[in-house]
């Protein structure tokens, strides 16, 4: 923007004495002397108006430093030679046009008789053409700075610069063309073809002027877009609908088409195209859909028709394609910057982008829903039988994006599988698991189940951590240094505030709970981490044991001999009080059942 600013400030500076001379010419139309001195005054300025802005522009835009010097990286003495070149071409023009114009507009008069010298006129138009061709010729020359750096860097202009000696030959023939027309007298289809060219040419340049000043730009700005693409996708944690890497390719896509397609309607306007051979073309009929009972054509497709649904079908497919380029340019900015509202809104357009489009190209075919209400009546059926699964899913569909229940990068449960919503499809939802694995799941699931949205209001939540502390514990002691140990957590919210109290008395301990809120749910597992650790070494600290369970095993002595003699284990010597609780351990390895007991021999 601040280029184009700068752009049109030089235009407007261009423009002053232009400005000047142009009031001037109007001043002398309507002066109070005769038209036979006010009407070439007037004309005079006006050409003379016209000459100085043409200068003032040329000269601003290859001035030293300037846009096309550092564009093209054009070498000093190429520079020098345009700007004579430009002051050669612009004197010439105005030297020799000027009196062929007063002449031939029959300014000049004689005696109140405007003068007519067809001939001369002729001579000062062939001097113009062939000083035209000799200033190409100069400039263009293998031996002249121009052609010396074409030669060496042909890349700089693309197409051109690779084909430059065919495009030599083609201006060198079109000025002699034109040269040879005016001599044999056919003056006017010279001027034709000479104008059209040159309005061709002059059309090509500016197009070509204003794809590399695109392109220039969209190298400057790629690095803002993936900046705030990425700045916005670390706050809001949502995936891209344009990855920021593939928005300059994208916009230079656009461009690249946009550019010839703008000059292609320029070109037809410029050239003031008559359209009745494009009319004819597309009446005549390709087939016939319906006839009368007199045999004529009621309902015919025509040539017309067919193009015309071409071009809905292909601008159908190109917005569907880069539509989400055009939003993230133009629409995201001016959005709320949340992942799921922008997300629905790209593919509800599409959606109705794709329906209109669709509809519209059927249209000219002739294909209107009265004509396929049979199609839609059979496909009804269907849908009643096979396909009413993959309608069920995609109405489900819709009625995500529109009742927004999920949004892309909220954290879901549903179908016990749990996850980051990636992607909402026709069909389908992607979500993406804590493994990294993409679950596709179907739309239905999302209406009909049970449906955990961790983030839908925001994305605080809280977890808890039981621990259980031995019986004659302080109660009060160990809640404060539960409190202190989450509040000393830089990742625990102050705000809701964590808490901690008693919830139960066990068997043979005290069970307490701490709550505590964390801003986002894929970091509650390493803070939960964090805090355990901390609530084991605090409490060792300050000396509260965490009871471990303990567990006794009473054995009858008949049923543990019964048992090791199933297993091949020999009791030396036997129990010595028959029925008594026995209990037996050993530190031999032979001596360990296979159920993985390890007894002690310790006879009562």
């Amino acid at each position: 923007m601040e280029r184009l600013q700068r752009v049109l400030l030089s235009i407007l500076r261009c423009s002053l004495w232009p400005a000047y001379l142009g009031l001037l010419s109007v001043v002398m139309r309507a002066g109070p002397w005769p038209s036979g001195v006010g009407r070439p005054a007037a004309f005079v300025c006006s050409v003379l108006a016209i000459s100085i802005f043409v200068t003032s522009f040329l000269r601003w835009v290859f001035r030293p430093e300037g846009w096309v010097h550092r564009v093209f990286e054009l070498p000093d003495d190429v520079m020098c030679q345009v700007r004579r070149s430009k002051y050669y071409f612009v004197t010439t023009a105005t030297a020799i046009l000027l009196p062929e114009e007063l002449i031939s507009r029959g300014l000049i008069t004689a005696n109140g008789r405007p003068f007519a010298a067809t001939t001369i006129c002729q001579l000062l138009i062939i001097c113009f053409e062939i000083t035209v061709l000799v200033g190409v010729t100069r400039l263009l020359r293998k031996s002249c700075p121009m052609g010396k750096w074409l030669a060496t860097s042909p890349e700089e202009l693309g197409w051109v610069g690779r084909h430059r000696r065919t495009v030599r030959i083609f201006l060198m023939a079109v000025a002699c063309g034109v040269i040879a027309l005016e001599v044999r007298g056919y003056g006017f289809t010279a001027r034709r073809f000479a104008l059209a060219t040159a309005q061709i040419g002059l059309l090509i340049g500016v197009c070509w002027i204003l794809h590399r000043f695109a392109v220039s730009s969209i190298a400057q700005q790629s690095w803002r877009w993936i900046r705030r693409e990425a700045a916005n996708n670390a706050a809001n944690g949502g995936e891209p609908t344009v990855r920021s890497t593939d928005l300059p390719i994208r916009v230079r896509h656009l461009v690249d088409w946009g550019v010839p397609i703008v000059g292609l309607f320029a070109a037809i306007w410029i050239l003031d195209v008559d359209l009745a051979l494009y009319s004819s073309v597309g009446e005549q009929t390709l087939w016939t859909l319906a006839r009368d009972t007199n045999g004529a054509t009621t309902e015919a497709i025509k040539v017309g028709d067919v193009c015309t649904a071409l071009v809905f079908f292909i601008v159908t497919a190109s917005a569907w394609r880069y539509l989400s380029t055009i939003f993230v340019l133009f629409i995201y900015p001016r959005m709320p910057e949340d992942p799921g509202i922008r997300f629905a809104v790209l593919t509800l357009s599409r959606y109705i982008v794709l329906a209109i489009g669709t509809l519209g190209g059927l249209s000219c075919l002739h294909l209107g829903l009265d004509k396929i209400g049979m199609v839609l009546a059979a496909l009804g059926v269907g849908l009643g039988f096979g396909l009413q699964e993959i309608v069920s899913n995609f109405v489900s569909g819709i009625i995500l994006l529109l009742e927004r229940p999920i949004r892309v990068g909220d954290i879901v449960t549903v179908a016990s599988m749990t996850g980051k919503i990636d992607r909402i499809n026709i069909r389908a939802t992607t979500l993406v698991n804590g493994d990294n694995q993409s679950l596709i799941i179907p739309n239905r699931e999302f209406i009909t189940g049970n449906l955990v949205n961790w983030t839908h209001k925001d994305k605080i939540i809280r977890f808890t951590i039981h621990v259980n502390v031995a019986l004659g514990s302080d109660p009060d002691e160990v809640s404060q240094l539960l409190l202190e140990i989450a509040r000393g957590d830089s990742d625990v919210l102050g705000n809701p505030a964590p808490s901690s109290y008693l919830d139960e008395f066990g068997s043979s301990h005290l069970e307490f709970v701490l709550n505590v809120y964390v801003p986002d749910p894929s970091i509650s597992g390493k803070v939960k981490h964090r805090l355990c650790s901390q609530i084991q070494r605090r409490f060792a600290d300050a000396g509260i044991d965490i009871p471990v369970p303990r567990h006794e095993l009473r054995v009858e002595a008949r049923t543990l001999e019964g048992m090791m003699m199933a297993s091949g284990i020999r009791i030396d010597p036997p129990a010595s009080v028959p029925g008594a609780p026995h209990v037996v351990e050993t530190n031999e390895p032979a001596a360990r059942p296979r159920g993985g007991l390890v007894i002690r021999n310790n006879p009562a």
